[in-house]
């Protein structure tokens, strides 16, 4: 982990540092190591601005706070802009935290990333919310952190504000990153022969695949995903969550995606003599796609949540770790299935 002088450094407009300033004092009393220019007045005396800056913003300071306004858009604050955004453009992790003091887009700023708002959070809760992104740094934990128990010891140590999200979020997100090739070949309908042939009418089959996906489907809503369990793992409202729980929990998750995959694999990869036989099993291995995708669209939500994190809590979002475990099939899909079943039953 590389080690920085300064915990934060800010980047504000001139004008601005009436509401700036309070921000600077609740941080200075959490311990905070702030770079502040107007403390730093002697020390820039006589140098290169430009070089200045790329030195404060880009290697002293862990994160830059970035105060954007219409004078900070306007000013010679955009040489700490340049400074700021050109480093957090090259290590492609969050770096700058931006605040809003009004409506201007600062240029270069993603409008995805996490925003905080003077005009709605105090000086002491944004203060708060850079202590928690300063917890969640000395855990050396991101979704893009290899899983390990020593990891999660120091993530859990830590203890920061949503530390039990991140942490959920990171194991399913790495998980499914691991099975996107399967996941894709599912709904290009391709699977590797498997070595198993169906030569009668495959009607037999069908019906334990529907008994085996139903039992999955079941064991998971049933047993797995109960909020007795998810509150187990995470806690009661005000309690810190169990993080070999939590660890559990998001494997099962990524576990149960497996499974429906490889369910519809077995199907795609069998080899069928009776052509009729074979569209049959086909649609029926569509009866996965509805689960598939919903899992999948909460991994994704699940890491953009997780990438904004604190700043969401701060907003005083309601974070809740939910799975979605939707087997329904579509009218349609089970119309086209009992016609292929029909056919072959003359």
């Amino acid at each position: 982990m590389a080690e920085y002088e300064f915990d934060v450094a800010l980047s504000c407009a001139g004008e601005d540092q009436h509401l700036v300033l309070p921000v600077v004092e609740r941080l200075k009393e959490a311990g905070v190591e702030v770079f502040h220019d107007r403390e730093r007045e002697a020390e820039m005396w006589g140098l290169d601005l430009v070089e200045y800056f790329s030195e404060a913003f880009g290697r002293r300071a862990r994160y830059v706070l970035l105060f954007g306004s219409k004078h900070y858009v306007d000013k010679w604050s955009r040489l700490q802009r340049r400074a700021a955004l050109g480093r957090a453009l090259e290590q492609h992790t969050e770096y700058v935290l931006p605040i809003r003091i009004d409506d201007t887009e600062v240029p270069g700023l993603s409008p995805h990333v996490g925003y905080l708002d003077l005009r709605v959070h105090d000086a002491a809760t944004i203060a708060d919310a850079v202590v928690q992104k300063l917890a969640q740094h000395r855990a050396e934990f991101t979704p893009a952190t290899p899983i390990t128990p020593k990891s999660v010891a120091a993530l859990a140590r830590e203890k920061p504000k949503g530390w039990e999200y991140l942490l959920y979020a990171t194991v399913v997100a790495q998980g499914l990153a691991g099975l996107q090739p399967k996941y894709r070949e599912h709904f290009l309908r391709y699977s590797p022969r498997n070595g198993a042939v169906e030569h009668g009418t495959g009607i037999g089959l069908i019906r334990d695949r529907n008994v085996l996906l139903s039992e999955i489907i079941k064991v998971a809503v049933e047993s797995v995903f109960t909020p007795e369990t998810q509150e187990a793992a995470f806690g009661r409202a005000g309690e810190a969550g169990d993080a070999d729980r939590i660890v559990h929990i998001g494997e099962l998750f990524v576990r149960t995606f497996d499974e429906i995959l490889e369910w519809a694999r077995g199907i795609h990869g069998t080899s069928y003599a009776s052509e009729d036989a074979r569209a049959a099993a086909r649609v029926q291995a569509r009866f996965a796609d509805r689960q598939l995708e919903a899992m999948h669209g909460v991994a994704q939500d699940l890491r953009e949540v997780a990438d904004t994190l604190v700043e969401r809590l701060t907003a005083g979002e309601q974070i809740t770790m939910t799975v979605p475990l939707v087997f329904e099939v579509e009218p349609a899909l089970e119309l086209e299935f009992k016609a292929a079943l029909d056919k072959l039953s003359r």
